[in-house]
């Protein structure tokens, strides 16, 4: 039986977005950054508003 997904959540202070990452396991703020960079990345990603909150999957 498969766990539900651990929900990791960061804050990005200075722009107000606040970024939710579900994921396999907990992690940590490194891990959690760069996948916010690898979302970022992503041309079709317009840039956030602030006062957003972006949901993540993360499927690793």
């Amino acid at each position: 039986m498969e766990k539900p997904p651990v929900r990791n959540v960061i804050r990005d202070t200075r722009r107000e977005i606040k970024y939710v990452i579900f994921a396999h396991k907990e992690l940590n703020r490194v891990e959690m950054l760069n996948e916010i960079r690898k979302f970022n990345s992503e041309s079709y990603n317009i840039r956030q508003k602030s006062g957003t909150t972006v949901e993540l999957i993360v499927e690793d």
